[in-house]
């Protein structure tokens, strides 16, 4: 018991000492507000100082991506007072078997009598549809499969349309019922 009390009084003690920045203390409640989030007065300041080092990092990817460095930008999300470690947890739920790195892929050789752009960006094209969430079902395989066929149907009709990742889910008998919580 009293050790304990020694560790809440050392919590208690090192909260009131983190160097937070004064300037994003607005930001940081708006992000508790918009994301439902509230954490007893012990994690508050863990997750404050993650989600701080999360807002620099998205900060300076971001200005990489404005000088060119980078094709994407990043943003701040439900996820932002994680750590890199626990949001791999959280959201990596579908476990196999298998070592994959030691299985080898097939060399790719570009044809030779074809001029190959060096990269096509489909959202510009408007072959791509709004960012879904894909939660922590494991359902990566029908995010991805309704991803490539949306954008070969605005291939071959000019329509964009959004495909039902829970549909293949539910039609997936022996994954379906397996992978979502």
């Amino acid at each position: 018991m009293k050790l304990l009390i020694l560790v809440c009084l050392f919590a208690v003690a090192m909260g009131a000492s983190f160097p937070f920045d004064p300037e994003l203390n607005e930001y940081w409640e708006n992000f508790k507000k918009i994301f439902n989030k509230s954490y007893n007065r012990y994690e508050e300041s863990a997750r404050r100082l993650v989600w701080e080092k999360n807002v620099a990092d998205v900060a300076r990817h971001n200005l990489d991506a404005d000088l060119g460095s980078h094709s994407y930008k990043r943003g701040i999300n439900q996820y932002s007072d994680m750590s890199k470690g626990e949001l791999s947890n959280k959201m990596n739920c579908l476990k196999r078997g298998g070592n994959f790195l030691s299985s080898k892929g097939s060399t790719w050789l570009p044809p030779l009598n074809a001029d190959i752009p060096d990269k096509v960006d489909w959202r510009e094209k408007g072959f791509v549809t709004e960012v879904k969430n894909q939660g922590r079902c494991g359902s990566c395989w029908a995010f991805s499969a309704t991803g490539s066929l949306e954008g070969q149907h605005k291939r071959k009709t000019g329509k964009l349309i959004s495909l039902s990742e829970q549909n293949l889910i539910d039609c997936s008998q022996k994954e379906g019922k397996k992978l979502i919580n």
